[in-house]
Parts: C-alpha cells; structure tokens; sequence
C-alpha cells in the first residue's frame, strides 16, 4: 500500500506530482519492460516504473540451446528467486505475472520455460537431449548466470511439482548455490502418490455416489503391482473432483483467459503447443516412465544442508499432502524445515491462492 499523499495546496500540489510524473529522469524512476522495450521477437512483458527494477524477457544459452527466461523486479538489489516449473513440459512465462506479481517488490524473480517447451521450444532439439541430467545441469547453469549477473553468491530457488524434482536434487546437490529451497506440490513418491490419490478419489466417488467414477476407479489395479498406465485417468478424475491442478474448479475459464491473454508469448509460441508436447512425449522424460516410478526423494535427498520449506494445497492429490509430511518426518534439515498448507487450494496453489502464497513465501524467505 503507498502512503497517503499529503499537500497543503491542492492545486500546486497535483500540478507539481504531474509534472514530476511526466519526466522520469526528475524522479530517478525509469520504465522497464512494455512494449515500448519488446523482446526480440515482438513480445514483452509488462512496464516496471522503478529506479532500479528490471522487467525483461530475453533468451539464453543453457547446455548449448537457446532457452528463455522471464526477469521481473523492482529493485535489482533484492535476492534472486528462481522458479522451476512443472511438468516436464509446462511452461511458466504466461502466468508468471499472475503467480509471482506479489514477490516482485521483495525478489528478484526469474522464470524460466525449460528446454524445448514453451518459449524454449525448437524444432531443431533433439529430444534425447530432455533428460533428468541434462534439466538438472540447465538449472545448475541459469542459477550461475543469475548469480553472476546480480553479484550474489546464492540465490532462493522454488521449485513446483516436477520442477520440485529438479528442485530437491539440485538443493541435496548444491547448497552452496542456495539460499534456502521451496518445494511447492512437492513430488516425493510416485508408488505412495498413486495410492493415496486413488484411494481419495475412490472414497469422493463414493460420496457423490457417481457410478460411472467408482467403475472406472475401482478397475485401477493397485496391488500387487501398480498399473502405472492408468495415472492419467484417474488425475481425470481427481480433476472432476477438485482434487487435480485446482479445486475450485469454476476458476479454469478465468484462469485460461489470463494465460492466453500474456503477452510474453507470440501467437506462433501459443501455436507451437502441439510440437512442443510432442518434443516432450518423444523424449527420454516420457519414452520410459519406469525411472519415474522409480524416483523416491527420500532415498534420493535423505538430508537438505539449507532451509527447506514445502507448500502444500489441503486438496492437492497429484502430489499429496499426507505423502510430503512423511518426507518431511524423515527428511535431515539441519538449517531448518517447515510445512505450509494452503486451505482452499489444491495442486496449482500460487494460481489459487496467489496473496496467500506470495505472504507465506516473504514471511517464510525473509523472515530466515
């Protein structure tokens, strides 16, 4: 909230802020970002009016493939925080104004469509080049960029849903790079995730008494083996129920409007939707599921050397709560580790409950 304007004059008082307002260079406020300052290929993101801010949409050079990043600040001097997305293959460039827009007064935030999605997208990529190792070694590099372009020696880094893998290993891996690390619907355990997601939808099921639900949830075989080929119908179901990406589910066509909306995005970024996906189902990330299913971060990041916060929506079944709070009971945390559940939101929290997240993320960052 901005102070109240006080003047003892009226009139001179109004002439005098718009003169000041009219000539930037008086005020020591500069316009960042707008159309007036287009990225290369004729989008932008919106002006920033700050002394020292940044708004800026550009490209660079991760793992030798041109990727881009979205930088929003209003002052450069603040940490950094750096957002891995979900997925794989979920850009976040259209919605980071609308999830992060209350941190951008405390951070530095940048936001980045990984290799071969989104803004990222290019036909040329080969698609054995999207793995777990090569994501893992583009995020070690962007941080070292923003590192080395802010003139810090650690940035926070947030890490959402699959970007929550790429979060969690790179935080056991390099702490020195780190802050401290956000896991939001943090993924733990693909075996436990299945089976408490499809027991909650199975038991909404019955609630509702929907028939065509319990039939088609029932026939899922959990044991003795998981049909992992079924994860996708039933995160259908758990969509129907709230229980999916949003809970109030009345919130998808406002939602929908706002990202195809974002100017950060051509119409030939928008457009190129359908290969990106398909880059991304071709690739390793995809081809083979089983070291997906394999994954279990416990065993993998046993012990985190930062501070650790996860941030969990109550109705968020794609990576459950009740799964995270076991990883948190074992997980080694000696700089310190909490949970924060968001009540009325399930798997895209920031989307849901954006001022309730961006409060929990300054108060939870700098209050350390």
């Amino acid at each position: 909230m901005k102070p109240a304007l006080r003047m003892h004059s009226g009139t001179v008082g109004i002439a005098m802020l718009l003169v000041a307002c009219s000539d930037p260079v008086a005020t020591g406020v500069r316009v960042v970002g707008g159309p007036e300052n287009a990225a290369r290929d004729g989008s932008y993101t919106q002006a920033i009016a700050s002394g020292s801010g940044i708004a800026s949409l550009e490209p660079v050079m991760l793992g030798g493939v041109e990727q881009w990043i979205l930088i929003r600040g209003y002052d450069t001097a603040n940490p950094v925080l750096v957002y891995l997305h979900g997925g794989p293959g979920s850009p976040a460039i259209p919605y980071a104004r609308l999830a992060f827009g209350g941190l951008e007064r405390h951070f530095t935030v940048v936001t980045w469509d990984q290799r071969g999605c989104g803004k990222s997208y290019d036909p040329t990529i080969d698609p054995e080049s999207i793995t777990l190792t090569q994501l893992l070694s583009d995020t070690r590099q962007l941080i070292g960029l923003m590192r080395e372009r802010f003139g810090v020696e650690r940035v926070y880094l947030l890490g959402a849903s699959w970007g929550s893998v790429l979060g969690a290993f790179t935080a056991g891996d390099r702490p020195d790079l780190l802050h401290a690390y956000v896991g939001l619907g943090q993924f733990v355990d693909a075996e436990r995730t299945m089976r408490v997601a499809h027991e909650a939808a199975l038991s909404r099921a019955v609630e509702l008494d929907n028939q065509e639900a319990i039939a088609d949830l029932s026939a899922i075989q959990l044991y003795p083996e998981i049909e992992w080929d079924k994860w996708g119908e039933l995160v259908s179901w758990l969509e129907v129920f709230g229980f999916g990406d949003l809970h109030d589910t009345s919130l998808y066509p406002a939602l929908i409007d706002s990202l195809t909306a974002a100017t950060e995005y051509t119409a030939a970024d928008f457009s190129n939707q359908d290969e990106w996906e398909q880059l991304y189902w071709s690739s390793p990330l995809n081809a083979g599921l089983g070291w997906v299913y394999g994954l279990d971060v416990p065993s993998d990041v046993p012990r985190l050397e930062v501070p650790v916060v996860f941030m969990v929506g109550r109705f968020d079944y794609k990576t459950p709560g009740a799964v995270l709070e076991e990883y948190l009971e074992v997980l080694e945390a000696p700089a310190g580790k909490q949970m924060i559940w968001f009540e009325n939101s399930a798997h895209a929290l920031m989307l849901e409950e954006p001022a309730a997240f961006s409060g929990a993320m300054i108060g939870a960052l700098l209050g350390l």
